[in-house]
């Protein structure tokens, strides 16, 4: 199984300091359903991995978040776009689920028997690259979201190798050619 994870804010898209509580507040990152139907084309199931603490806060419900993840995917969709799945960790606080751990990852990587070392997972801050990192991931770090933030003040050394890209749609790109 060929398969790339995908955080979600800041990555598919646009980040919000509070993230998204309705639909209404969805916006995709520009290229990014191109980048979904990129590694769809190249045989890669894609599946979103997020933390999504505002349930948690009790900012917004269970249902809300998942009627917020239907949007998304039919959205995606309707660009010819597939997101096989959305995974998300609603605690507070740090638990093997919650990035920077890696359960999240793990978990997908489990679902799908797919192979850690041969699946990509990119996102836009430190805590992604932890989490692909623990969970045995190739890594990609996306400039859009926190990702300039990120590489401006600085990330372990044991975090490489990454890779950074300027977007989704590049990452994507990287990776459908590796495929060929």
């Amino acid at each position: 199984m060929k398969l790339t994870l995908l955080d979600r804010d800041g990555v598919v898209v646009v980040n919000r300091p509070t993230n998204l509580k309705s639909p209404a507040e969805l916006t995709l990152l520009e290229g990014a359903a191109e980048a979904v139907a990129t590694l769809n084309a190249a045989g890669y199931t894609v599946a979103i991995c997020t933390n999504q603490p505002e349930v948690g806060r009790g900012v917004m419900s269970a249902a809300q978040l998942d009627e917020v993840h239907r949007a998304l995917t039919s959205t995606l969709k309707a660009q010819g776009a597939v997101v096989d799945r959305i995974f998300s960790c609603t605690s507070l606080r740090r638990c093997p689920g919650r990035k920077p751990s890696p359960g999240m990852l793990r978990e997908a990587i489990a679902v799908y028997e797919a192979q850690p070392r041969e699946t990509y997972f990119i996102g836009d801050q430190a805590d992604d690259l932890k989490a692909g990192f623990h969970a045995g991931c190739r890594r990609i770090l996306v400039k859009t979201g926190l990702g300039r933030k990120a590489l401006a003040t600085g990330l372990p050394d044991y975090l490489q190798p990454f890779e950074v890209c300027d977007d989704l749609r590049a990452a994507a790109e990287i990776i459908a050619r590796r495929s060929r």
